[in-house]
């Protein structure tokens, strides 16, 4: 099993939307997912104070545009026909007519 490091470090080498601007960002990740990794195998009050960590990190990869949400807020990851199976119906439909007038 990876560590939260190894996740991290893939997530920022597969960017394509990260500058060298972003480099302060992707270094305080790291430097989170380093102390949440550094409980493993401890137990109590060092394992919560690492879990309160995880937001933060959260908000990293957010800002990384390394989320699901993150990417559709800014426009990204769109599928190529939106609108789902009704949107799909009516442009089958719409080539139809087209078609037959």
């Amino acid at each position: 099993m990876g560590t939260l490091r190894v996740a991290f470090d893939k997530v920022a080498e597969a960017s394509d939307q990260l500058k060298p601007v972003d480099a302060a960002l992707v270094e305080a990740g790291r430097k989170i997912a380093d102390q949440i990794d550094s409980v493993d195998g401890l137990e109590g009050e060092p394992v919560t104070k690492a879990l309160y960590l995880m937001p933060h990190l959260v908000n990293i990869l957010k800002e990384m545009l390394a989320t699901p949400a993150a990417r559709k807020a800014a426009g990204l990851d769109v599928k190529e026909s939106t609108g789902g199976k009704l949107a799909n119906l009516r442009s089958i439909e719409g080539g139809r007519r087209a078609h037959t007038s």
